[in-house]
């Protein structure tokens, strides 16, 4: 009798541990961190393989149908991402994409541990700087310490700069223009090092 009691016991105890090991980690709304992106894998909660290579992507042979030349948001686009440290108007040095766009960080976002609230609508006037899994980010004036992804609530990779998610502002329409500079006191053109670049006091 006490054995047949000791081994339902025990069934009982085995059938708890597997409920618990189908349940997993505690879904949390708490953000990943940043991962940096590098040569081997980044791990953002899925397997990632992000390289970074220095240099420009045309340098490195990318085609110019895809990338930072492509529709924000595509696979095509998601294909690489390159860095550049460069100039728009007053503002310098500030990052500046592939095809020479101004990319920017939000004020209501966080980089310690990184995470994008710019979502839905927001996220259509701020298309954020993704790339794939398997994709690449070329460095130019920018350093690879400051580089990383993080995964956003749909899943995609986000880029970031010094913890911060990166976007570009669909109202710049050629290169050089920072028309999201400033725009309701949380957008601002993103530094090398990930910081807010400010116009020069004239």
């Amino acid at each position: 009798m006490n054995r047949i009691r000791m081994t339902a016991g025990a069934a009982l105890l085995v059938t708890g541990a597997l409920a618990l090991a189908a349940c997993g980690p505690s879904n949390s709304a708490a953000p990943a961190p940043a991962t940096p992106a590098t040569s081997g894998a980044a791990s953002t909660g899925q397997a990632t393989a992000v390289t970074v290579q220095p240099g420009t992507a045309a340098a490195n042979g990318a085609a110019q149908d895809t990338g930072d030349f492509a529709t924000p948001g595509t696979a095509a686009a998601m294909q690489w991402v390159q860095l550049s440290s460069a100039a728009a108007g007053s503002l310098n040095p500030v990052v500046v994409n592939g095809a020479g766009f101004t990319l920017y960080r939000f004020d209501k976002d966080t980089s310690s541990p990184s995470q994008s609230n710019c979502n839905g609508a927001c996220a259509v006037t701020w298309p954020p700087v993704l790339v794939s899994p398997t994709g690449k980010i070329f460095l130019n004036g920018v350093s690879k310490s400051e580089v990383g992804v993080v995964r956003r609530a749909d899943g995609t990779l986000q880029v970031t700069i010094g913890g911060w998610p990166i976007y570009r502002f669909s109202k710049d329409t050629a290169a050089g223009q920072a028309n999201g500079e400033g725009v309701g006191g949380t957008w601002f053109a993103v530094s090398p090092q990930g910081g807010k670049v400010l116009p020069v006091a004239g």
